[in-house]
């Protein structure tokens, strides 16, 4: 025989099969939560009054046994010496052991804390007793085999009732166990169901606002077919085609002037290097060796007059390097006689796109330009909330899909809990 009084696998309280319907809501769970398990607890503490009587009956039948077993000699005269030192302290260990434990005093259980205290004060009586024998087995069995027996029954009786209050605990910590599952899980369904009601709310938010999108849409697409219709939209393209046709009138006089300046871009360019004119007059001279045509203007005549003399004289006196002054002289006057040719064409070609381009106000191409800039604006705006609303939709569907199994999980664990189907709404 061997002595160990450790916890039993105690056994699964079994329901009963389903009864009835139950419709309840995540408020009504907690309440019900507490009328399942205040019944359960009142049935621990009942158990653990009776187990602490039983086991106090028994701690005293033990420890009248060890009393006896302390006062007896086992006749050890008659073993060996060595021998008889061994049996002695292995005696004298179990009966200082159990003594102890049976002398203790244990928890009187009024609530349900003070019975899980007492289940483990005869768990650790049991321990601490079940080791002691075990350790000193053979000495027990061999030499007091008449307390052994005797011993185990008691001992077995103590743990008998141990276990059926361990059993009962047991029950009401897995109880608690999945009221804290339902719990949370009901936190979560709770979760769901904001988040799934907030997103609905914005998805019908932002159906209302494609709604007015789409008929802003409709509206400016009138307003821009309308405009585009009008007599004066066609007037101001027909002008704009003629202001676009004039372009090579334009490239005509750039190429003329171009070219004439072509003739003199040596000494002119030559010239920049050594000119000491002010600013203005150096800077209009970068200008006009860079593009002629821009510079040319009646208000920049003298100013260029004054720019190519300078030149004409740099050629007479030597300052500047030309390979035939005499040429470059020539080309320098005829430039000086032409300015004026030069800004009579330029000022024809403009004079003629400044006319065009006053006829041009026959149409308020502004309006219709802000009108299809916010008519892109809006189509991208509308995109974008299609976008949105898509994306919201599918998280919406996973989140019921969530939903729907938290809710069936939670639906199952609370009717195995109070035996019947329950729904939840």
């Amino acid at each position: 025989m061997v002595f160990g009084f450790g916890k039993k696998k105690t056994q699964e309280h079994t329901t009963v099969p389903v009864q009835n319907e139950k419709t309840i809501t995540l408020k009504d769970i907690p309440s019900m939560l507490q009328e399942i398990e205040s019944p359960r607890t009142s049935e621990v503490i009942s158990i653990a009054k009776t187990t602490k009587d039983e086991v106090e009956a028994h701690k005293k039948k033990i420890r009248e046994l060890i009393l006896h077993l302390e006062s007896d000699d086992l006749k050890l005269d008659d073993v060996d010496r060595n021998l008889g030192v061994i049996v002695k302290r292995g005696k004298d260990a179990i009966v200082s052991t159990i003594k102890k434990e049976t002398s203790s005093t244990l928890t009187s259980a009024t609530k349900y804390d003070q019975a899980v205290l007492l289940n483990a004060e005869i768990s650790q009586m049991l321990k601490k007793i079940g080791d002691v024998l075990g350790l000193n087995s053979r000495i027990i069995h061999i030499f007091a085999k008449k307390y052994a027996d005797n011993l185990k029954d008691e001992i077995a009786k103590v743990a008998k009732s141990r276990n059926q209050l361990q059993s009962s605990i047991n029950f009401v910590e897995n109880l608690r166990t999945g009221s804290k599952d339902i719990i949370d899980l009901g936190q979560k369904i709770t979760e769901y169901r904001d988040i799934i009601l907030h997103k609905k709310d914005r998805i019908s938010e932002i159906i209302s606002e494609i709604e007015i999108l789409k008929n802003n849409i409709t509206t400016l697409e009138k307003q821009i077919h309308d405009l585009k219709s009008s007599d004066a939209h066609s007037k101001f393209l027909e002008i704009k085609r003629k202001i676009d046709s004039m372009s090579s009138e334009k490239s005509d006089v750039k190429n003329i002037i171009d070219l004439q300046f072509s003739k003199i871009s040596r000494p002119l360019g030559r010239y920049s290097y050594i000119s000491s004119f002010e600013k203005p007059v150096r800077k209009m001279m970068d200008e006009l060796v860079a593009s002629p045509y821009e510079v040319i203007s009646p208000q920049n005549k003298s100013g260029i007059i004054q720019i190519l003399e300078a030149v004409e004289k740099s050629i007479v006196s030597g300052s500047i390097s030309v390979k035939d002054a005499d040429k470059s002289l020539e080309q320098v006057q005829e430039t000086i006689s032409r300015l004026d040719e030069f800004i009579t064409l330029k000022e024809s070609y403009s004079n003629k796109v400044s006319t065009l381009e006053k006829d041009l106000a026959v149409f308020d191409i502004k309006s219709l330009e802000s009108k299809e800039h916010e008519l892109q604006k809006t189509r991208s705006d509308l995109a974008n909330m299609e976008s949105v609303k898509k994306k919201l939709e599918s998280e919406v569907k996973d989140s019921e899909h969530v939903l729907a199994r938290n809710t069936s999980d939670l639906e199952s664990r609370l009717g195995k809990l109070v035996n019947s189907k329950v729904l939840l709404r």
